[in-house]
């Protein structure tokens, strides 16, 4: 009878395996290597801050890591700065340099590398010299067929050093050349990214020249112009309302309207009050064109939608009354269709 009962214990203290319960393999992470490394480790005032996240598969098998889909969220990182504050990484802050699709996880095979490029000024301020310490965590598990496990913390070291002209030209030529040289848009992220956070003027004529080149990923450029945002930066930015490639006009019509309380040159600031009002009236009267000639279109739900978009935009009803005025005379017309150009024109009209 005691023996029986010591067996029922010994089955009671043994943990119940359910379907679905994680295995961890701690053994596993011997042989994989997860690294965040800064691309150099002594760099100058204003250049951009690389850091490498490097993963390094030593198995026989495929490992599954998990980084996250539109941003990094599984990258823990925070900074001390020189004088000792801790800043920290928002999980959820900021775009990133390469965009996994789908669910965010990665795939590595067998005895091979992944490496992934992330500048740090996106998230940190390098703004004076002297060494900072980085603290970086992978917080989600890596997978292997024999179980999960989670990679430690580490902190690596930066020195920034005094601004260096001569340094930071040749590193925007650089970028610059990347960018221009680009095959598809994923390889023109990393250096377009990296050229618009040189925080500095010497960058303007670089981010222009990738502008103006009408590169894969211009919208950087103009990011990193307002960044900057000199006279030079704006100068650039008030040419750029003239392009009719993509949308270049309306992307730096948008950062001018955002800069021009901070311009400190009353004539330049002037100029740009009155190209934004023109720039925007010209974008938004393209914009009701566009959405007048919807209205043409056998489709009920993009008809719909287009009387819509017209309720919300200056100007919109009034440009597009004449039609609005067909639809509903228009017995062809969906019931839905005349009922909504209907309630629109009582918008435009609500006393008769």
């Amino acid at each position: 009878m005691r023996a029986i009962l010591c067996l029922c214990c010994s089955f009671l203290a043994m943990p119940v395996l359910r379907a679905g319960t994680r295995h961890y393999a701690p053994q596993a992470s011997k042989n994989v290597g997860l690294h965040f490394r800064f691309q150099e480790k002594v760099v100058t005032l204003h250049e951009p801050v690389v850091v490498f996240f490097e993963v390094h598969n030593g198995l026989s098998q495929p490992i599954t890591v998990t980084v996250g889909a539109l941003v990094r969220q599984f990258f823990d990182l925070s900074l001390t700065t020189p004088e000792g504050q801790v800043l920290h990484k928002d999980p959820f802050g900021g775009q990133i340099d390469i965009v996994t699709a789908g669910n965010g996880k990665i795939t590595i095979v067998p005895g091979s590398n992944y490496r992934e490029p992330l500048v740090m000024n996106e998230w940190f301020s390098f703004a004076s010299q002297g060494t900072y310490l980085l603290a970086s965590k992978l917080t989600s598990e890596i997978e292997t067929a024999d179980g999960n496990f989670v990679a430690e913390k580490e902190t690596a070291e930066v020195r920034v050093n005094p601004r260096d002209p001569v340094r930071l030209n040749r590193i925007c030529a650089d970028l610059a050349k990347q960018v221009e040289m680009a095959s598809n848009v994923d390889a023109a992220q990393f250096p377009a990214r990296a050229l618009s956070y040189v925080d500095d003027p010497i960058a303007v004529p670089y981010l222009a020249r990738v502008l103006s080149a009408h590169t894969l990923a211009y919208e950087k450029a103009i990011a990193g112009l307002e960044r900057i945002g000199n006279d030079e930066a704006v100068e650039v930015l008030l040419s750029a309302l003239n392009e009719n490639y993509g949308d270049i006009a309306e992307l730096a019509t948008r950062s001018l309207g955002r800069m021009q309380d901070q311009i400190a040159n009353p004539r330049l600031k002037e100029t740009v009050k009155k190209s934004v009002e023109r720039s925007s009236a010209r974008a938004r009267n393209e914009y009701i064109k566009t959405q007048i000639a919807y209205l043409d279109y056998r489709s009920p739900d993009l008809q719909l939608a287009a009387i819509q978009n017209l309720m919300r935009v200056q100007d919109g009803l009034q440009q597009a009354e004449p039609i609005l005025q067909r639809l509903v005379n228009d017995s062809k017309q969906p019931a839905s269709v005349r009922a909504a150009a209907q309630d629109a024109l009582k918008k435009l009209h609500p006393n008769n």
